[in-house]
């Protein structure tokens, strides 16, 4: 088995730059102005499948044009979209995002398709090709969550990317009895955990300790690397490399999608975290939230 099953969303995004962020009541003047693909679904698949991945997407759009070309743009990055619904009446899933000369982002997301997802539409389309490793967020409904990780079968690695983290997130329980590896960022790790969110390594560590989850933990960092912890070892820190950020977003998923496509090579866990971080990191050098070629020194 090699197949990575990425299940979650789709989103056509606009993307604003700005000299810096706004805060509360201003207003900025963009410097630039974009249209591409993302959501966190549509990001982590086509980074999976520039690396190399046998990719197969199951989520949701509408009938519109916005779907209709996202679909195509899935398929001409290589990955099988039958399992994709395609909703009548409804809007393609959008994201606005904003960046600035930092390249650091806010993004605010409609997930309009994305939310009609139904636990039907999921059973079957998870478990075609029984997948080495199902990937997962949280823009689409936590039941269709549930219904996919209770659908694949035992030898599929589930991997769920917890973004965005629910006000409540007991509703994660169900879902996360089936999870095998969580690859969290520092901030939804403070929320799952009831922490602060941690800034240094010891209170990341902190944080994992009080995690209501057994399994495998992968915590992002940023600039940062990312943070391992497996059961009953203690947790490992992989830096990364010293880069000048061009645009950070998409690099959280750029890491989960290089994440699915090693574990689904059959590489070990430390090296597809390796890998992760370096494709993650190199991902910041290039603006735009989609991984669509293999990015150079990350082959």
């Amino acid at each position: 088995m090699s197949l990575v099953c990425v299940l979650g969303s789709l989103n056509v995004d606009v993307s604003y730059r700005v000299r810096q962020l706004p805060v509360a009541g201003e207003t900025v003047l963009a410097t630039d102005r974009a249209r591409a693909f993302g959501g966190k679904g549509g990001n982590q698949a086509v980074a999976a499948a520039a690396l190399g991945a046998d990719v197969r997407f199951v989520g949701a759009v509408g009938t519109d044009a916005a779907g209709q070309s996202y679909l195509t743009h899935l398929r001409a990055s290589g990955i099988e979209v039958s399992g994709i619904t395609e909703i009548p009446d409804v809007a393609t899933g959008t994201a606005t995002i904003v960046v600035d000369d930092r390249g650091e982002n806010l993004i605010v997301v409609d997930p309009a398709a994305n939310s009609c997802l139904q636990p039907g539409d999921v059973r079957a389309a998870v478990r075609s090709g029984r997948p080495a490793v199902l990937l997962a967020q949280l823009e689409i409904p936590i039941d269709v969550l549930e219904a996919a990780a209770g659908a694949v079968a035992d030898e599929t690695t589930v991997v769920l990317n917890p973004a965005p983290m629910p006000p409540d997130a007991t509703r994660l329980a169900a879902v996360l009895e089936r999870v095998d590896v969580l690859i969290p960022n520092r901030k939804e790790l403070g929320q799952f955990a009831g922490c602060e969110e941690p800034r240094s390594l010891d209170e990341v560590s902190r944080c994992l300790s009080a995690l209501p989850f057994t399994g495998t933990v992968v915590v992002t960092l940023g600039a940062d690397g990312a943070v391992v912890a497996s059961p009953g070892r203690d947790p490992l820190h992989v830096p990364a490399m010293a880069l000048e950020p061009v645009d950070t977003t998409g690099a959280g998923d750029a890491f989960c999608g290089a994440m699915a496509a090693e574990l689904a090579a059959g590489t070990d866990l430390m090296g597809a975290v390796r890998r992760a971080v370096e494709v993650a990191g190199r991902s910041t050098l290039i603006r735009g939230a989609q991984l669509t070629s293999p990015l150079r020194g990350a082959t």
